[in-house]
C-alpha cells in the first residue's frame, strides 16, 4: 500500500487536498463554526456510501442491488447515531432530535463543501477504480467492508479532534488546526486504499469468503462500531464534566433580570410522551453594558424534573431575579450552572452508563469474532 511519502506519486490526492481546504476557506471567510465543519464531515459519510455502492455493484454486477438496502440500512443506523452526537454541538438545547431548522441551516452553510466532497470521491472512482482496475483486484465482501475501516478512523480522529476543540471554545486557530488533521487523515486513507508503484503488477488471487467467515465479519464490525460509540460517549461525558467545572471556578455571578421564562413542551414520541425544557431570558449588566441571553435546559420526559421545572418558571416570572453564570470572553453566553441542578440536572451517569453498555456489547462482538476466527483457521489443514 502506498504512504503519504509517496503523496506526489498520486495526481488523485489533489482533489482531495482541495475538497478538504474548503472547511478552511468557510472558518476563515465565512465564519464557520465547529458545528458547520463536523456537519460537512457527516456529509463525507453519504458521498463514500453511495460511491461503495457503485463499487460493490461494478464489482458483483447487478445482481448485488437485491442486498444494497441491507447495506444503506446499516449505514443508516451509523449515520443517525453521528448526526445527533454532532447536533449535540449546537448552541441551546433542542425537543427534537434532528431539528428541520437547524439542519437546513446547516446544509444552505455547507453544500459548497458537499459537492466538492462529491467531486473529489468521484474523481478517485474514475480514474483510480476504473481507469487503473482496482475493480480487478478486489471482491464485493472487501468493497462492502471497505468504507467502515476508513470511516471509523476518520471519525474517531474528528470527533475527538472536535471535542477538544470545543473545550478552547472553539478558535479560529484550533478549526483550522482541526481541517488540516483531517486532511492527513483523508490523504492516509486515500493512499492505503491504493498499491504502492513498486506493489504494481499483476492482480493477484483472493480467496472466496465462506458464510462462517461472512459471518464473523459482520460481528467484528458491528462490535467495532459499538465500541466507538461508546467512545463518544466517554469523550462527550469528559467535554461535559469539564465544561461544568469551568463554569463553577471561571464564570463570574452576576445578578439578573428574569424577562420571561416558561416551560415548552417538544414533540411527544410513540408512546405519546413529550419531552420538556425551560428556556428563559435574562437582563444582566456587565461592565456597564447591559446584555440580554437566552439560557435553555437539556430536554428531559422525567415526572419528577419536569414537576422541579415549572415550579421554578412560577417562582421566575418576568421581573424577578436570579444569579447566572456568565463567560468572561462571550458576556452574552449564560448558565445557572449549580444554580440550576434542580431543573437541569447533570446527565454525566446518564451517558457514561451508556457508554459502559455500548463498549460491553461491543466487547462482547468482538470477542465473539475473535474466537471464530481462531476456530475457523484451526480448522484449515496445515
Amino acid at each position: 500500500m502506498a504512504t503519504l511519502a509517496q503523496v506526489h506519486r498520486f495526481p488523485t490526492a489533489l482533489p482531495v487536498v482541495i475538497a478538504n481546504c474548503i472547511p478552511i476557506v468557510g472558518v476563515l471567510a465565512f465564519g464557520w463554526d465547529l458545528l458547520s465543519i463536523m456537519f460537512v464531515y457527516w456529509l463525507e459519510t453519504a458521498v463514500v456510501v453511495f460511491y461503495s455502492i457503485l463499487k460493490v455493484v461494478t464489482v458483483g454486477g447487478p445482481l448485488t442491488l437485491l442486498w444494497i438496502p441491507a447495506h444503506l440500512a446499516t449505514f443508516g443506523i451509523f449515520m443517525s447515531f453521528h448526526l445527533m452526537m454532532i447536533l449535540a454541538l449546537a448552541p441551546g438545547h433542542h425537543a427534537q432530535f434532528f431539528p428541520p431548522e437547524l439542519l437546513r441551516g446547516l446544509l444552505g452553510r455547507t453544500w459548497a463543501a458537499g459537492v466538492g466532497l462529491m467531486v473529489s470521491h468521484g474523481i478517485s472512482f474514475v480514474v483510480n477504480f476504473l481507469g487503473n482496475g482496482e475493480y480487478r483486484r478486489t471482491t464485493v465482501n472487501a468493497q462492502v467492508a471497505a468504507p467502515w475501516t476508513r470511516l471509523i478512523i476518520m471519525h474517531v480522529t474528528t470527533i475527538a479532534g472536535a471535542w477538544s476543540v470545543g473545550l478552547l471554545d472553539a478558535p479560529v486557530g484550533a478549526l483550522v488546526m482541526l481541517a488540516v488533521l483531517k486532511i492527513v487523515v483523508d490523504l492516509h486513507g486515500h493512499l492505503h486504499e491504493r498499491p504502492a508503484p513498486s506493489d504494481t503488477g499483476p492482480p493477484r488471487p483472493v480467496p472466496a469468503p465462506t458464510p462462517e467467515n461472512k459471518l464473523t465479519g459482520v460481528l467484528a464490525l458491528f462490535g467495532a462500531f459499538l465500541v466507538l460509540c461508546s467512545l463518544i460517549f466517554v469523550v462527550g461525558s469528559g467535554g461535559q464534566a469539564y465544561r461544568a467545572s469551568r463554569i463553577r471556578s471561571q464564570w463570574p455571578t452576576v445578578s439578573a433580570e428574569v424577562v420571561d421564562c416558561r416551560v415548552r413542551d417538544g414533540a411527544p414520541d410513540k408512546s405519546r410522551q413529550a419531552s420538556h425544557l425551560v428556556r428563559c431570558r435574562f437582563r444582566y449588566d456587565v461592565g456597564g453594558v447591559e446584555h440580554v441571553a437566552s439560557y435553555s435546559t437539556h430536554s428531559t420526559r422525567d415526572a419528577e424534573t419536569v414537576a422541579a421545572m415549572h415550579r421554578w418558571v412560577a417562582e421566575h416570572r418576568g421581573g424577578a431575579t436570579q444569579l447566572i453564570h456568565y463567560d468572561r470572553s462571550s458576556p452574552d453566553t449564560v448558565s445557572l450552572g449549580d444554580l440550576g441542578e434542580a431543573i437541569d440536572p447533570s446527565q454525566v451517569g446518564e451517558t457514561m452508563t451508556a457508554a459502559g453498555g455500548f463498549a460491553v456489547a461491543g466487547t462482547l462482538l468482538l470477542l465473539t469474532a475473535r474466537w471464530r476466527s481462531r476456530r475457523s483457521l484451526s480448522r484449515q489443514p496445515a
